[in-house]
């Protein structure tokens, strides 16, 4: 599926292996006509059992339940959930600050390969997949279809995305739920550094759309622990030319206070909403940290059903 050789420069094999009989489920009712693995909420005469309905002319005879008709001598008809396709839209946070990394791969390339590995999981269940950037410029949006040319563009389109100054996840946001009729799911890779209650705004929009939404919350291990042994020059990556000269271990306590406070702030405001929120640490394998999450999502719409 697509060009093999963009896959693997994206997608390391051990994190692809993590992902074998592996599958992204639907959490609620998606809408679709493409036969897929999620429960549609169209009637149609598909696999998965819903109700009866009493007979009507003009309704399918092959569909009544002739048990039912034996017990109570009246005509019903059955009723099936239709399953169908997941429409899903990867949203690529491409702000500078995704630029960063230390000890690891940098916050974009992970999630650019996160990116990727999901877009050919969710293809490989006839589920269309479609792509934004959050960059200002044009052409950074890829609608989302299930061909194998398509997944080729897909991933033409990440390997050339580089982080850049011009971007706006939360305009982003809001320019996608716009062209996104079709209710699906949208999973949204960035390290979020916006206004939340902004953000948290931008999601309860998507979801009173009916869309699920996903925020995987891209952090660098460096910015999470502060672990930095001498005195420091800390350069910004939004703004050119700004920098801080700190001695990381003065203020280390202060600084986790604020993150810790920001981690905080942004789960509530995921949740608040509707949304999956999974923090990510680049210093975890990408295959572990996918993996660990499809698991936790099939256990609980398991449970849900």
């Amino acid at each position: 599926m697509g060009d093999p050789s963009l896959y693997r420069d994206l997608v390391l094999p051990e994190d692809q292996a993590s992902l074998q009989d592996l599958e992204f489920v639907a959490t609620q009712i998606v809408d679709g006509f493409i036969s897929g693995n999620h429960r549609s909420a169209m009637r149609g005469g598909c696999t998965e059992f819903a109700e009866h309905r009493a007979y009507s002319p003009g309704a399918e005879v092959r569909l009544l339940d002739w048990r039912v008709f034996a017990k109570s001598d009246r005509y019903y008809v059955k009723q099936f959930d239709e399953e169908t396709s997941l429409n899903a839209l990867l949203v690529l946070d491409v702000s500078s600050s995704m630029g960063f990394g230390m000890s690891t791969a940098s916050k974009f390339a992970y999630a650019r390969s996160a990116c990727a590995c999901l877009a050919r999981l969710l293809l490989s269940q006839r589920d269309p997949v479609g792509l934004a950037l959050s960059s200002l410029q044009e052409g950074t949006y890829i609608p989302p279809r299930f061909t194998a040319t398509h997944f080729h563009l897909f991933l033409d389109r990440l390997a050339k995305a580089r982080p850049q100054s011009e971007t706006s996840l939360l305009a982003t946001l809001d320019e996608m739920v716009k062209r996104v009729q079709r209710r699906g799911v949208f999973l949204i890779f960035s390290d979020c550094f916006v206004d939340v209650p902004t953000l948290q705004q931008k999601l309860k929009i998507i979801r009173g759309r009916g869309h699920q939404v996903v925020v995987f919350h891209t952090m660098a291990p460096e910015e999470l622990d502060f672990e930095f042994p001498t005195s420091s020059r800390f350069e910004c990556l939004e703004v050119n030319g700004y920098h801080l000269d700190l001695d990381p271990v003065v203020i280390r306590e202060q600084y986790l206070e604020g993150v810790h406070e920001f981690l905080d702030q942004l789960k509530a405001a995921c949740t608040s909403c509707g949304c999956d929120y999974v923090p990510v640490n680049t210093a975890v394998p990408l295959g572990e940290t996918i993996a660990a999450y499809l698991r936790e999502r099939t256990a609980k719409t398991s449970i849900s059903r």
